[in-house]
């Protein structure tokens, strides 16, 4: 899916929610790649900054 601002959703849904394992791209060039939980990061997931820094852990609820 693509949104009108210019951010991308590849992934599962549950309840018109981001939900289950996805790929997300902001407008930035930020990315996510990992587990969403209504419509939260949640479990294992990969962000990857535009300038190259990554996170590679756990999300709580969308928080690192």
């Amino acid at each position: 899916m693509k949104y009108s601002n210019g951010r991308q959703y590849e992934g599962m849904w549950e309840k018109d929610l981001r939900h289950g394992k996805a790929f997300e791209r902001y407008p930035n060039g930020n990315s996510y790649y990992g587990y969403f939980k209504m419509g939260k990061a949640d479990g294992k997931g990969v962000y990857t900054w535009a300038n190259g820094e990554v996170y590679d852990g756990e999300w709580v609820q969308g928080l690192k």
